[in-house]
């Protein structure tokens, strides 16, 4: 079997004949700094990578500061390295099975991270919205009233981004042995931080629509529920998508009659207020105004920096300087 060394050979010599030199060493520099962050961040082989390793490797560039342009291009560099080993593969001059181009599989929001938001940006910053857009608890109960079918699945998906704070991706990856009921917790493993994290769920809140998933029907109902390990099963796969759930959310925003387009790009995609995200967003908001201590919240958010979570503190800080502009004494 040809080791690393000699397919980051073959890739150097395809991108030659299409770049100049210095682009094809940042090419390859690009390649074999994924390649270790993958072994090192997802104990993973490059082989074996997919969307999700992408879009935390997108994500934790995005929250380390890294420029839009920046990401582009080493996601690029990424994406072009497993097109060129396709091809190899295909012509049977690489031994391996090579997986489907792990950027193939991001959606539309995914990659506006790459664009780095701008025109999500400059739509909030003209009407004088968040940048950390969230949603009050009463908005939260129309949205779980509103969601699509199957109703039960969708109502708890809600519930568990809402009341954990989970990650889209954290939460796709969730399985049925990381929920604790007599504890009522769930345990997170580690995606963008080095650091596993354990966050409680309210059972008032969600424990009938978890034990109604989990013991009644629910999740047994799904066609890959009895070969999967997952929270999340699905008819077609072991686990639900980040896409689908981001159709869920997004659905039912529309349905409840508060979803908004806050950006559309020439080629028709748009940008909507109302997202996984927003849900995160959304406990994170609760969490600071119900008095819990910003190290606490970082903790169960899983930031890797505080300043991360400060974010939050300066946007409800903020939010209630500018309440205080409507208060009228009376006398």
């Amino acid at each position: 079997m040809m080791n690393f060394k000699t397919v980051l050979s073959e890739y150097e010599n395809r991108r030659s004949r299409k770049s100049a030199e210095s682009t094809v060493k940042r090419y390859v520099n690009h390649v074999r700094n994924w390649r270790e962050w993958l072994t090192n961040a997802r104990s993973k082989q490059i082989w074996d990578a997919d969307s999700v390793d992408l879009l935390i490797f997108i994500e934790k560039h995005t929250d380390d500061g890294k420029a839009p342009k920046t990401i582009t291009q080493r996601v690029s560099a990424i994406s072009k390295f497993y097109q060129d080993m396709d091809k190899l593969a295909e012509r049977g001059e690489i031994p391996y099975d090579v997986p489907d181009n792990p950027y193939d599989d991001l959606d539309d929001d995914d990659r506006s991270l790459l664009r780095g938001n701008t025109k999500k940006k400059e739509s909030q910053q003209k009407s004088g919205g968040d940048e950390y857009p969230y949603l009050e608890p009463d908005k939260i109960s129309q949205l779980i009233d509103n969601v699509p079918a199957p109703r039960l699945r969708n109502e708890l998906i809600i519930m568990l981004l809402y009341n954990c704070g989970f990650r889209r991706g954290e939460l796709i990856n969730a399985k049925v042995k990381h929920i604790d009921r007599d504890d009522c917790s769930v345990f997170i493993p580690p995606r963008k931080s080095p650091e596993w994290r354990t966050v409680s769920y309210n059972e008032e809140y969600l424990g009938f629509h978890l034990d109604q998933w989990l013991d009644f029907g629910g999740r047994e109902s799904m066609t890959y529920a009895d070969e999967s390990d997952y929270l999340f099963p699905t008819n077609d796969s072991t686990h639900i998508s980040a896409d689908s759930i981001n159709r869920i959310v997004k659905q039912a925003a529309e349905n409840a009659g508060f979803q908004e387009v806050t950006a559309e790009y020439s080629d028709g995609r748009k940008q909507h207020k109302i997202t996984p995200h927003t849900l995160r967003h959304s406990f994170a908001m609760q969490s600071i105004n119900s008095g819990i201590d910003v190290r606490t919240l970082q903790t169960l958010l899983g930031h890797e920096d505080l300043d991360t979570t400060l974010i939050y503190l300066q946007q409800s800080k903020d939010e209630a300087k500018e309440n205080s502009r409507s208060f009228r004494p009376e006398g």
